[in-house]
């Protein structure tokens, strides 16, 4: 290897960092023994080549890099850039604010206020690829006849005519245009969902090719590559020509229909390859997802899932699809992600779908998607609950899964109720988010990062919203307690107003209509 690094852990030192998708698999500490590897990302979500340290230290370079963590002692390697290692900054707090600044300045920008304020909701598991004008028009008034909020509306997968036309599919949409106008009355904002994979059927594929606006594999052919819609061509984003295209394509849709902004799915940096033959020459595979994810800073309601060293950036990053479960990839990894993504300069972080966003896990073997009014018994509802509530509280919240419709009514009341939680809450939420615009503090925190050395490195089943509420949601099929250690101080349990001295472990009540919230009160 070109360049390597190598230093010994200290003393019950708890590192945090690399990729997002294995946030709940950390802290890397004295006593493990694992890999980590961001030279060539292949998971589903954001990553960043930092790693921080409860101790004051982190580690950056400007490419990706692999670390062997030994026993205590880390190997860092790299082809591509210098790695280092800082130290002298006191605590996790302090390594991470010296590395935002250092590296990734915040640019002063957030995504629109609305998304923040009022939940999201998203077609896509209740609609899946049978996006249509008839449905989503259901859908939004069946939101605002259970009395929830109208916000940001995503119309996911399956409303285009072909991947890259950017045309509505004209036999589900008959008067797009109309659809929107008639959302917008209702007082949504409308997200369409988008990726960079180009069909060759799209009527510029042509021009793409002519003027090299797609990616070429290592024989100079356009590369097709396998995702989960199939085998597509996929934008070449180191072509100025691809990216003015990308966005004519988006203003389109806005100045045309009225479109508000975009989900932009894909653009990981698995689609591509570092052997590809690019416009730019030596665009690696990470490059290709950074830039990617760059087209979404133009727009105001904007949502990335897939990221590669975009911290500071005013950019919604969705946490990748989790499935309907309790302990496997999903409720049990959305706060260590998502803590991490704070940590790594993504703070407006969208916990995913409330239920899970992972299509499969709503489907019957036979490939039918669970009809909400019939089928109650197939899914968890008391997942369901514990979800919403453990999203309640984060920066925003996405429904999906249609819970206004449940005839559980205990599940669909507290499922609500949830989203008025969020409400409640907006204001300290949003002005925690103009505040990360400026400084990089994330807006939800470990609780190692907000009260350091105090024996808090590895817990991940609760968090900070800000420095003084303290949210540790049931996240265990069955329980109706939790159990936890507060800081030191003295802490309101907000559900009975019951005031506990900090530093010693409690145990309180918390029935399914109960999310467990502490507000530190005056000493």
């Amino acid at each position: 290897m070109k360049y390597k690094l190598k230093f010994n852990l200290l003393p019950n030192e708890a590192w945090y960092g690399a990729d997002i998708n294995y946030g709940y698999k950390l802290p890397v500490t004295e006593n493990s023994r694992t890999k980590t590897d961001t030279r060539y990302i292949d998971s589903y979500n954001q990553a960043t080549p930092l790693w921080v340290s409860n101790k004051g230290r982190y580690i950056w370079s400007n490419a990706g890099y692999m670390v062997k963590w030994n026993k205590g002692t880390a190997v860092c390697y790299s082809e591509k850039s210098e790695i280092r290692l800082y130290d002298g900054y006191k605590n996790l707090r302090g390594a991470y604010l010296a590395a935002s600044k250092a590296h990734f300045p915040f640019d002063g920008k957030l995504p629109d206020e609305m998304m923040f304020r009022t939940p999201q909701y998203c077609t896509w598991i209740h609609l899946a690829t049978n996006q249509n004008e008839d449905e989503i028009i259901d859908f939004a008034k069946g939101i605002l006849d259970s009395g929830m909020a109208a916000g940001e509306l995503i119309i996911d997968d399956g409303w285009q005519t072909d991947f890259g036309e950017g045309e509505f599919h004209p036999d589900k949409f008959k008067n797009p245009k109309r659809m929107i106008d008639e959302l917008h009355q209702m007082g949504f904002k409308v997200i369409l969902w988008i990726c960079p994979f180009v069909a060759p059927t799209v009527k510029d594929y042509s021009f793409m090719i002519e003027n090299r606006m797609l990616v070429r594999n290592c024989f100079g052919k356009t590369a097709y590559r396998t995702w989960w819609n199939g085998k597509h061509p996929v934008l070449d984003l180191s072509n100025p020509k691809s990216v003015e295209w990308f966005k004519a394509t988006a203003d389109r849709l806005m100045n045309e229909y009225g479109v508000d902004g975009f989900k932009q799915d894909a653009g990981d940096a698995y689609f591509y390859k570092d052997s590809d033959r690019t416009f730019r020459p030596g665009t690696d595979a990470n490059e290709q997802s950074y830039l990617w994810a760059e087209t979404a800073r133009e727009y105001e309601f904007n949502e990335l899932r897939a990221c590669f060293k975009g911290g500071g950036w005013g950019v919604t990053q969705r946490l990748a699809d989790k499935t309907h479960s309790w302990d496997r990839n999903g409720l049990n990894t959305l706060i260590p992600n998502a803590l991490l993504q704070g940590l790594s300069g993504y703070p407006y972080s969208c916990p995913d779908m409330i239920g899970g966003g992972e299509i499969s896990s709503f489907k019957r073997k036979n490939g039918d998607t669970f009809s909400i009014d019939k089928t109650e018994n197939e899914f968890d509802t008391e997942l369901l609950i514990r979800w919403c509530q453990c999203s309640a509280l984060m920066p925003m919240m996405q429904y999906s899964f249609a819970i206004w419709k449940m005839e559980n009514d205990t599940a669909r009341e507290v499922c609500i109720s949830c989203a008025e939680l969020h409400q409640k809450y907006a204001d300290t939420i949003i002005s925690l988010a103009q505040n990360a615009s400026k400084t990089g503090e994330p807006i939800i925190r470990s609780l190692e990062y907000q009260y350091p050395n105090q024996g808090y490195e590895k817990v991940n089943d609760m968090f900070m919203l800000g420095e003084s509420i303290l949210v540790s949601p049931v996240l265990k099929k069955g329980d109706r307690q939790k159990t936890l250690c507060l800081p030191n101080g003295k802490w309101r349990y907000v559900p009975n107003k019951k005031v506990y001295i900090g530093g010693e472990i409690i145990t309180v009540d918390a029935p399914l209509d109960v999310l467990p919230i502490f507000e530190k009160t005056a000493d």
